[in-house]
């Protein structure tokens, strides 16, 4: 009953957690350091999450991966004119890991490295430039409850790629929020001038 009702929570929270970056990219029409990369990877995990729980007969895991294509392909969608021929083919590398990795019988270990995949990209966009308008904090925050939330899901199940996915992406919510705290703290805003 605990293990169903933390698996329902997980569910939920990630879900909460792909909705204020494509949101955000909706409403101001600003990508600034959001990284298309990241948003292609995670068009990509989803998938193969989605493949991983099925399975393994994990319907925390399919049921969520499978809502998750919408608001991941919303921001590949949003995205798509500043996708460069490096992303397609950096993404290319990324399915073909998994694709092996799922022959191989090592799809959970791919997925439990596909948390830096996804997120890695982003969190080295947001250190390379102090434009960083684009991002939704809220995104990062809620990244945190959902690192703690499917950790704890996976650590009850003993399942080492849901375990992975937690750590990773604490660590990544983390520098993130860090690096748009420091740019804010430290970058001076630009000055608006009105003409007379």
């Amino acid at each position: 009953m605990i293990l169903n009702a933390l698996a329902v929570l997980a569910s939920a929270v990630f879900l909460a957690r792909l909705l204020p970056q494509p949101a955000r990219l909706a409403r101001s029409g600003v990508a600034d350091g959001v990284s298309a990369l990241a948003a292609l990877n995670a068009v990509i995990a989803a998938a193969a999450w989605l493949a991983y729980g099925l399975v393994h007969s994990l319907p925390a895991v399919w049921i969520v991966s499978l809502f998750a294509l919408v608001p991941g392909l919303w921001t590949v969608g949003l995205m798509r004119r500043l996708v460069t021929r490096g992303d397609v083919l950096w993404a290319g590398l990324w399915i073909a890991v998994l694709v092996s990795a799922g022959v191989g019988g090592l799809l959970a270990a791919a997925l439990g490295l596909g948390v830096v995949v996804t997120q890695g990209p982003q969190v080295i966009r947001a250190f390379r430039t102090d434009e960083l308008d684009g991002i939704a904090p809220a995104t990062w925050w809620v990244s945190i409850i959902d690192a703690s939330t499917w950790g704890a899901y996976g650590l009850a199940l003993g399942d080492v790629a849901l375990i992975a996915y937690g750590v990773v992406l604490l660590a990544a919510a983390i520098a993130v929020l860090a690096r748009m705290q420091w740019v804010r703290a430290t970058v001076p805003a630009p000055t608006m001038t009105i003409a007379g």
